[in-house]
C-alpha cells in the first residue's frame, strides 16, 4: 500500500510588535503557533491520539483585566473547539477566591457551547490567591483520581 508525503507539522512565530525603532534596545515576546497535521480522512474521531483530560487554571485577578483577560478567553475559546467528544476539561478560575467553573467533564457539543458561555462571563476580579489555589487544584486532582 503506497503511502503519500508524510504529514508537516506547521511553526509560526508572530511578534509583539509590527516594527520597533532600530536604535532601541527592546525585549520582543513573540506568540508561537504549533500546528499538528489533520488526522487523516476515515479515521474515527480520537483513533490518531489519545484521550486528553484537561484542566484550565486561568488568572481573572484585577491586573488581568483588559486586553490580557480577552486574550486568555480567546485561547480557551480556541482550547475548547480543539476537544473531541472522548475528551474531558475542568476550569478554574482565581482572584483573591479560587472558583470551580467548569467541572471536569467529557466534551461534548452541549458542553462546548456552554464552556464557551462560562468563559465568556469571566470577569476581572481583585488581588491574586495562590495559596487558595494551589489547594483547590490538588483537591480537584484528587477527585479526579488524576
Amino acid at each position: 500500500m503506497a503511502q503519500g508525503p508524510a504529514p508537516r507539522v506547521a511553526l509560526t512565530f508572530v511578534p509583539e510588535f509590527d516594527a520597533v525603532r532600530s536604535d532601541d534596545e527592546v525585549s520582543l515576546t513573540f506568540n508561537l503557533h504549533l500546528q499538528a497535521p489533520e488526522m487523516r480522512e476515515g479515521a474515527a474521531e480520537g483513533a490518531g491520539r489519545s484521550v486528553v483530560s484537561l484542566s484550565s487554571v486561568l488568572d481573572k485577578s484585577g491586573s488581568m483585566s483588559g486586553q490580557k483577560l480577552d486574550l486568555v478567553k480567546r485561547a480557551s475559546f480556541f482550547m475548547v473547539a480543539q476537544l473531541g467528544s472522548r475528551d474531558k476539561l475542568g476550569v478554574i478560575e482565581y482572584d483573591s477566591e479560587v472558583h470551580e467553573l467548569i467541572p471536569l467533564s467529557r466534551a461534548s457539543a452541549a458542553f462546548k457551547t456552554e464552556s464557551k458561555r462560562m468563559l465568556s462571563s469571566i470577569e476581572p476580579g481583585s488581588c491574586t490567591n495562590l495559596r487558595c489555589l494551589l489547594w483547590t487544584s490538588v483537591r480537584v486532582l484528587a477527585c479526579t483520581g488524576t
